[in-house]
């Protein structure tokens, strides 16, 4: 046996490295290319179907309002301000989606305000609390508790707090003062 015949055996050639990493690449670049145009395919049908839920949340606080109107607000934590209008275009209400840090991420709750600015109703919106705890600040047991208050921030004196779930429900309060202080800036 040659030493030409056992130096091609020991060491791969260049080709045989370079293919590889060729084939990767592509593979990544099609994978890229095929993710880029699901996500633009379903981006605006993720996008409708959130402002859908948006409204229809919206609709069950202030079911009298024929229209949401959109307000600016700079407040921290609100992520959402809105006029909530009757069919002659009269504010009926005001709707605040505000949000505050719980034990499994942001807690949102949306508040609709009545003219008088007394909680006309409550809803805690979808969270990644814990399942059977901290999901338990969407019943009307704890929720309900914030529905006739007036727009005044409270503290964990003025409410109860769930048991075992402290830390979801003073995101919800919390969430609450953030809602006041973004209506007194709104209306």
């Amino acid at each position: 046996m040659s030493s030409q015949t056992a130096d091609k055996g020991s060491s791969p050639s260049a080709l045989e490295t370079i293919r590889p990493v060729v084939v990767l690449v592509a593979i990544c670049m099609v994978a890229g290319a095929l993710l880029g145009v699901v996500h633009s395919v379903t981006d605006p049908i993720a996008t409708a179907n959130a402002e859908k839920k948006a409204q229809e949340t919206y609709a069950q606080l202030v079911p009298q309002a024929a229209s949401f109107e959109p307000v600016d607000c700079s407040v921290e934590g609100c992520t959402a301000a809105l006029e909530a209008r009757d069919s002659s275009g009269n504010v009926v209400a005001h709707v605040i989606v505000a949000q505050s840090k719980g034990y499994g991420g942001q807690v949102p709750i949306a508040v609709a305000f009545g003219a008088d600015g007394k909680v006309l109703s409550i809803t805690a919106m979808s969270n990644e609390e814990t399942p059977g705890l901290g999901t338990k600040i969407a019943n009307d047991s704890y929720i309900g508790q914030y529905v006739g208050l007036g727009a005044e921030s409270i503290t964990a004196d003025d409410i109860d707090l769930i048991s075992g779930a402290t830390i979801s429900s003073k995101a919800a309060l919390s969430a609450f003062n953030i809602a006041v202080t973004a209506y007194e800036e709104v209306r």
